[in-house]
């Protein structure tokens, strides 16, 4: 027997999703798991460090390939070179790569853990409706079949039996067409309850859909944030690690979040516009060719049925009429409503017109019976080519193939500056005089600033050039090494610059003065000059 839920395209994209988000999930919790156990190890860190970077790369390998994987596999190489160098970075992997994974991931455990109940519980009742229109119609066609046996013995030994048993086969006769006309109305009924539960289920689908989508574009930029901030603590290492560190960057360098969630979406988007769906369309024991009801009688049960599902249709066709009206209305004074109430009409005039088309088309195989049983020739319908029979060991059933288009919304991405202002996870700030202490002595001109800079890693919000122009100069600094930027709120720097500072701030960023531009700089790209009135260790 069909199954309606494994055949449903909702469904098929919905579990394709899923398992592109438990990779997803996967590999965020073998990255907090190497973060973890990194930040634990960092004393003795030589050989911890090379064992979870080749945990990295075997997590690594079953994810999409894109650039913020790819760029996680070059970290787990700079790993390996800098097995030696990463004592000081302990409580900076603690703070903002695990706790921010660990918050993301229980959020998202969180939002997705009802979602397949949900699914699961929608998909039992469009199997159980399915199984319950199979069960009733071959209850109907055994009430009929038995009233037509009934009906033709009572005709038949009507001649031959007196008044009183007469009557009494006429009592049973009755009887047992009001048995038939009542299990024909729950058919008919059930029919069209499987319909809505049908929709109710790939409303369903849809919105678990685009909760799970939007989850994994959370997950991309979280992964994204984590590396830059991580580009900010390794810049801050020794000499000696810059060779493999600037291999590290270049892989950070060509990150692309936003085409990673555009591919994201259309990887899980759906392409196809011509999509089929079946549905159930009720079968009466007056279209079998093979059934012993005499041909009028045939003919008037079909009549009735027809006139029935016309005064259906007309109604239906009313209720069209009036949520187009009312979405015209809508559309030419967009004050009348809001989006909500635009989706919601809509979404009732996509349910109207499923409805029409289902009693269309089984109007249409009706009429085709009856023009069959009266020996006309069959009149071309809409729905003529659509209609379908199959059969199991219950007997010939009949679908109609509907085109069901896909109807899931893409949600925009966000841009670079929506992501610069809005990081999910903000990492507390720290004493800049105990990480100075933290860093060694080797590095005191240049490591102690530097590692004091970059213990926050999230991004600045940058300031307007008024602001700066009132500020006082609290002191200069020398560029180390060349910065380049696209933003117009950032400054481009060049080894040897010299720069006036405005304001330092505690997410490692420094806001600034060079040759009459005002911006934003990295604190790790410079080194701050003595002041040579009173200098002191604690002012570095």
């Amino acid at each position: 027997m069909k199954d309606p839920v494994s055949t449903c395209t909702y469904n098929l994209l919905y579990q394709d999703l899923k398992r592109f988000s438990k990779d997803g999930e996967y590999f965020c919790k073998e990255l907090m798991a190497v973060f973890q156990q990194r930040a634990d190890l960092e004393l003795t860190y030589s050989k911890g460090l090379q064992k979870l970077a080749s945990k990295l790369i075997k997590a690594s390998k079953g994810m999409k390939s894109n650039s913020t994987y790819s760029a996680w596999c070059h970290v787990s190489d700079e790993m390996y070179s800098a097995a030696d160098a990463h004592r000081a970075l302990s409580n900076a992997f603690q703070q903002e790569a695990v706790l921010e994974m660990r918050q993301v991931l229980e959020e998202h455990n969180k939002r997705k853990r009802p979602l397949d109940s949900v699914v699961e519980r929608m998909g039992k009742r469009v199997s159980a409706n399915w199984n319950d229109q199979l069960k009733i119609k071959k209850k109907l066609v055994g009430l009929t079949r038995e009233h037509e046996a009934l009906f033709n013995f009572v005709k038949n030994n009507k001649q031959i039996c007196t008044e009183k048993e007469k009557q009494k086969m006429l009592n049973r006769l009755t009887k047992s067409a009001e048995a038939q006309s009542r299990v024909d109305d729950e058919y008919f009924n059930i029919n069209l309850d499987g319909h809505q539960i049908r929709l109710k289920w790939e409303n369903t689908l849809k919105n678990c859909y685009q909760i799970i989508q939007e989850l994994e574009k959370q997950r991309i930029e979280m992964l994204s944030n984590t590396l830059n901030r991580y580009s900010l603590h390794t810049s801050s290492f020794e000499k000696t690690l810059i060779h493999s560190q600037r291999q590290t960057e270049q892989a950070i360098q060509r990150v692309d979040m936003e085409k990673d969630i555009q591919s994201l979406v259309e990887e899980t988007s759906v392409t196809a516009h011509d999509n089929k769906a079946e549905f159930l369309i009720a079968d009466y024991f007056e279209e079998d060719s093979k059934s012993l009801m005499e041909k009028d009688r045939k003919r008037d049960a079909i009549k009735t049925k027809l006139q029935r599902l016309e005064d259906s249709v007309a109604k239906a066709k009313k209720d069209c009429d009036g949520l187009e009206r009312m979405m015209k209305t809508y559309s030419e004074n967009p004050s009348f409503s809001n989006k909500k109430n635009l989706e919601e009409t809509e979404q009732l005039l996509d349910e109207t017109t499923l409805k029409l088309d289902l009693l269309e088309a089984t109007q249409c195989k009706l009429s085709i019976s009856l023009a069959e049983l009266e020996g006309k020739s069959r009149t071309m319908h809409r729905f003529s080519d659509s209609i379908k029979k199959w059969k199991d060991k219950e007997g010939e059933h009949s679908v109609v193939q509907l085109a069901r288009p896909v109807k899931i919304r893409k949600t925009p991405f966000r841009s670079r500056q929506s992501l610069r202002n809005s990081i999910i996870y903000q990492g507390p700030a720290h004493n800049t005089q105990s990480t100075l202490e933290s860093t060694p002595a080797i590095h005191e001109d240049i490591g102690a600033v530097e590692s004091a800079s970059v213990v926050n890693g999230t991004l600045p919000r940058a300031n307007n050039d008024e602001q700066g122009d009132e500020r006082h100069s609290i002191g200069k600094c020398k560029a180390l090494h060349d910065f380049t930027s696209d933003r117009d709120d950032e400054l481009i720097i060049k080894e040897g610059d010299l720069l006036e500072i405005y304001q330092k701030e505690d997410s490692g960023w420094w806001y600034g003065k060079l040759n009459g531009f005002i911006g934003h700089f990295p604190s790790t790209y410079v080194e701050e000059l003595p002041i040579l009135s009173d200098v002191k260790s604690s002012d570095v």
